[in-house]
């Protein structure tokens, strides 16, 4: 399968903030050469906002509209779309851009993006990505992208989860999440198992990695001060190959790589590894 490179130099709308200028970092890395050297057809596409910033509410809808065509006409042209954005909001526009009632998601992150507007101490519209794509917020908000159907909890598996609000783990502890966390660099439970478990209840997935779970002695470069004792890059290219191993993987993200605060280029050559491996597991779905 081919692969569809798309550039989303946005967090929450905003091309002001450090994490916006990842995905041109990557690209300027080689991530396109990456991939076509594992034999894979490439080609690259980039969201344009295209009109003045008011608000990040606003701004990230505006974003996702224009993301979930470029997703939709990839998928129709048999290429895996591969995204590269600032920030996790673009979940909704990526899903948005397929059929995604069968899907199941498998959720690379540090933290639970669980969180709704009752529970948010800081009103991060980012931090509750996860929760408006399983239905829990911001219902007729994600509607105006397209299609808006909710992923099951019960399809929903997150990886790598280590720093949560309180009332946020006691919205998962409630859920039908499933949630392998990771403590002092290791899984607290057995990924395989669980993915194992979500095979049963879904046949493909989304695939979202957000570059915090990540150990911070392999990505520093992340959104936020980068929590400690998080996946190794081993442990990350395992798990990608472990998804594509049991799942037809309809998209994957790639997030939050923040150059202004990486060190030594570690977190970039990390997230050009990365692309590597889902464009080498990608070329081998067929």
């Amino acid at each position: 399968m081919d692969v569809c490179l798309i550039q989303v130099p946005y967090t929450m709308g905003d091309e002001r903030q450090g994490t916006s200028k990842g995905p041109e970092r990557l690209l300027q890395g080689g991530a396109n050469k990456l991939i076509a050297a594992k034999g894979v057809k490439v080609t690259v596409e980039r969201v344009d906002r295209g009109e003045p910033f008011r608000d990040s509410g606003n701004a990230s809808l505006v974003v996702s509209k224009r993301l979930a065509p470029i997703v939709r006409q990839a998928i129709e042209a048999k290429q895996f779309p591969l995204v590269l954005a600032g920030g996790c909001d673009v979940s909704k526009g990526i899903l948005s851009g397929f059929d995604h009632r069968q899907c199941g998601v498998v959720w690379f992150d540090a933290h639970g993006d669980f969180n709704t507007p009752e529970t948010t101490t800081s009103g991060y519209l980012d931090g509750m990505s996860l929760a408006v794509i399983t239905g829990h917020c911001y219902r007729n908000y994600w509607a105006q992208i397209g299609n808006s159907t909710p992923i099951s909890e019960s399809a929903t598996l997150m990886l790598g989860v280590r720093d949560l609000d309180p009332a946020e783990k006691e919205r998962l502890d409630r859920s039908a999440v499933q949630v392998v966390k990771w403590c002092e660099g290791k899984p607290q439970g057995d990924v395989r198992v669980a993915l194992d478990k979500l095979a049963k209840r879904a046949a493909e997935v989304y695939l979202h990695i957000d570059m915090d779970s990540l150990d911070p002695q392999v990505a520093p470069g992340v959104v936020f001060d980068p929590v400690p004792g998080g996946l190794s890059l081993e442990d990350m290219e395992e798990g990608i190959r472990a998804v594509f191993a049991r799942f037809r993987v309809r998209a994957a993200t790639l997030a939050v790589y923040n150059p202004d605060r990486d060190q030594d280029d570690k977190t970039l050559r990390a997230g050009l590894r990365i692309i590597e491996v889902l464009a080498e597991a990608a070329g081998e779905m067929g």
